[in-house]
């Protein structure tokens, strides 16, 4: 379990950095190459695009064929299009490849997650899925300084190390064998059981601070270029708020363990809406450096208890977690689009409070939609049998 842990942490690392990386460069894109915010805006969520068309499929994939093979199908694609990321000059191909590095990050989160997730403990769930965050949050640690030295030394460098990576994690996980519980899952009975279950309700509390989330890496890199945050600067905010996540991402997996999902899932919902209202209302870069960090700090609070319902409720189903994984990405990569592409239109319409506002909005309504949602009792978790 130890090692298949680690292995997909690394998966899980290695993608939401080089989904992160792109955070000090967006500025820098904007000027080089003429890009709107909405131009920006669309380069930021054409990653999430790709994973959200690509999430159910993954899902199907790892259910049908396995997660090691998910696992494999996605590193070969992230390896390559990331290469072809930083070897491009125009804007389509940019757009394009960052396209297919986020719909091979869906097989890498579906394998890896249903992986880990099938081989442990339902009892250590919550604390499992904070481990697995925690990388992904490590991931956006790394993403932004490698983004910043990539303006130094050149993209065709830095990306093309995701090729030599993604090699040696696909040899890594050649030497762990499948999980001896994972069981293929017809999609007309995945189906069937989404319809019966709460799942529905789930992937909206999944998508709200995907959104917020979304927006942010927009809005955050482009308001503090045009306050005078240098690209280093950009990726200091960024680093210290992934830190921040990282820290909390194990803590509250154990917490929600204990007390349940909902709770700190709130709480982070409100860190993340007073964060961002003061990224819209505000003008000190100080201040708005300070909101980066508080919007990391409630994604932390809400993201893996979030996550970790999706498992719950997959488990008491009694779906294939290849298909909750799937599911999971659909929340995520929908919602990092919808807040990535609007952010991003209604920042070069109407400034950025607006946005900003509306997606407050969105948080206080997703807060409505977790609090009707029912969390499975523990029993009904060590009981749910069969199919994981």
């Amino acid at each position: 379990m130890r090692r298949l842990l680690v292995l997909a942490c690394a998966v899980i690392f290695l993608e939401v950095t080089f989904f992160a990386v792109l955070t000090p460069l967006l500025p820098v894109y904007r000027r080089e190459l003429g890009l709107s915010e909405g131009e920006a805006g669309i380069l930021a969520g054409s990653f999430a695009a790709g994973t959200l068309v690509m999430a159910l499929p993954a899902g199907w994939f790892a259910s049908r064929f396995g997660p090691r093979k998910a696992v494999i199908i996605g590193l070969v694609g992230v390896g390559i299009f990331s290469t072809i990321f930083g070897f491009a000059e125009r804007i389509e191909l940019l757009d394009a490849s960052r396209f297919f590095q986020g719909a091979a990050g869906a097989f890498m989160w579906a394998g890896a997650i249903s992986w880990v997730v099938s081989a442990a403990p339902r009892e250590r769930r919550g604390q499992v899925m904070g481990t697995v965050i925690a990388a992904a949050v490590v991931g956006e640690l790394m993403g932004a300084p490698i983004g910043a030295l990539a303006y130094q030394v050149g993209t065709e460098i830095i990306f093309s190390l995701v090729l030599v990576a993604s090699a040696i994690l696909i040899v890594w996980a050649m030497t762990i064998p499948p999980v001896a519980e994972v069981a293929g899952q017809p999609v007309r009975d995945a189906i069937a059981v989404v319809r019966r279950a709460q799942l529905g309700k789930t992937l909206v509390v999944l998508a709200g601070p995907s959104a917020a989330f979304g927006l942010v890496v927009v809005l955050g890199p482009l308001r503090l270029d045009d306050l005078g945050a240098t690209p280093w600067m950009i990726a200091a905010a960024f680093v210290t708020g992934s830190l921040t996540e990282a820290i909390v991402g194990p803590i509250i997996g154990r917490v929600s363990d204990r007390v349940g999902r909902k709770i700190p899932y709130l709480f982070g919902l409100l860190v993340m809406a007073v964060a961002i209202a003061i990224l819209g209302l505000f003008q000190p870069l100080a201040l708005i450096l300070v909101s980066v960090v508080l919007i990391a700090f409630g994604a932390g609070l809400a993201f893996t208890p979030a996550t970790a319902l999706i498992t719950d409720l997959a488990t008491s189903a009694g779906l294939n977690q290849g298909y909750a994984s799937g599911g999971a990405n659909v929340g995520w990569a929908g919602g990092q689009m919808i807040g990535a592409f609007g952010g991003g239109l209604l920042a070069g319409a109407y400034g950025y409070l607006l946005p900003a506002l509306l997606t407050v909005v969105v948080l206080g309504l997703t807060a409505l939609v977790a609090r009707r949602t029912e969390e499975p009792r523990p029993g009904s978790l060590s009981e749910a049998g069969g199919i994981v």
